[in-house]
C-alpha cells in the first residue's frame, strides 16, 4: 500500500485535552499515597480517570497548572501525555 493510501485509511489517534489546576497541597496527597488516581474533565466533556504517575513528571513547586493532551492507543490505553498551549 502506498504512503498516501495508508494515510487515508489510518484513523487519527484518539486523544483528549484537559485543563488542570491542582495546588501544592492537593498534589501532596498523591505523593503521600493517599490517592493514586486523578479525575479530570476533558474539554469535550468526557470524564477521565488517570493514574497519578502520568501527571507526576509535570508537578512544579506550586502544584500542577496547565493544559494537557493525552493520546490513547486503539485499546484506550494511554500512550503519552503532553503539555499543550491553552
Amino acid at each position: 500500500m502506498s504512503d498516501s493510501a495508508r494515510e487515508g485509511t489510518e484513523k487519527a489517534m484518539p486523544q483528549a485535552t484537559f485543563d488542570i489546576a491542582l495546588s501544592k497541597e492537593k498534589a501532596l496527597l498523591f505523593y503521600r499515597a493517599k490517592k493514586n488516581r486523578i479525575q479530570v474533565t476533558a474539554r469535550d466533556g468526557r470524564t477521565l480517570n488517570l493514574p497519578w504517575e502520568l501527571l507526576r513528571p509535570h508537578v512544579q513547586e506550586a502544584g500542577i497548572y496547565g493544559t494537557f493532551t493525552i493520546f490513547f492507543d486503539a485499546r484506550g490505553k494511554c500512550e503519552r501525555l503532553v503539555p499543550t498551549e491553552a
